[in-house]
């Protein structure tokens, strides 16, 4: 017989979460039975009744393990990614839903039916099933976004500029002939000199 003063939750959990590949110990395997065994209890004849069964013989286990072994069985049986809060909706659920089967089986009259359906309503809020989901994150808020770089304006359905207008245009801007000429250069109305840009931009440089 397994010694029931000592938890093997933990060694449980890891079985159950990687799959029961590995084998368990003889002792685990006995504390999975106790467990097994309370979760079966107190769904038939509720919490007490079940922690007060383990205590006699022949597990014979003292109340305050019996009561951490009740908590340890809710957990491994209804959690869900180990959350606890998560874990006692999984078994209100279940025990509404049980609680809401006897009734209809043994209805005899409306009320009967109220009962039901108040029963089933509890059901359908201790799962949450009465909250909204959150609403889904668009795909193009998290997914990389694909960038183009291009100089040609109809890579992006944009007409070329009319380079006749645009040279016009900056010629009439009061403006130092040395910015005309950057302008232009940019606008690729001229080609691009770029020892008069570095040395425009040293200018300024040292000016500041």
């Amino acid at each position: 017989m397994a010694d029931f003063k000592k938890s093997y939750f933990n060694e449980l959990q890891d079985y159950i979460q990687g799959g029961s590949k590995e084998e368990l110990s003889k002792t685990a395997q006995e504390y999975l039975d106790a467990l097994y065994l309370l979760n079966n209890l107190r769904r038939k004849y509720g919490k007490e009744n079940a922690i007060s069964f383990i205590q006699k013989p022949p597990l014979n286990i003292t109340y305050r393990r019996a009561r951490l072994m009740f908590d340890e069985a809710i957990n491994l049986f209804y959690a869900d990614d180990g959350i606890e809060k998560q874990a006692l909706r999984n078994l209100f659920y279940e025990e509404f839903n049980s609680a809401a089967q006897v009734v209809l089986l043994t209805a005899k009259d409306s009320k009967d039916m109220e009962v039901y359906g108040d029963l089933k309503m509890k059901a359908y809020k201790a799962k949450e099933l009465d909250v909204p989901e959150p609403p889904k994150v668009p795909e193009e808020l998290y997914k990389k976004p694909n960038k183009i770089y291009t100089l040609e304006p109809k890579h992006i359905k944009l007409e070329r500029a009319n380079r006749d207008l645009l040279a016009a245009r900056i010629d009439n801007m009061e403006i130092p002939n040395s910015e005309k000429t950057r302008l232009r250069m940019e606008a690729e109305i001229e080609d691009i000199d770029f020892i008069e840009l570095f040395d425009e931009q040293e200018k300024k440089t040292k000016a500041e």
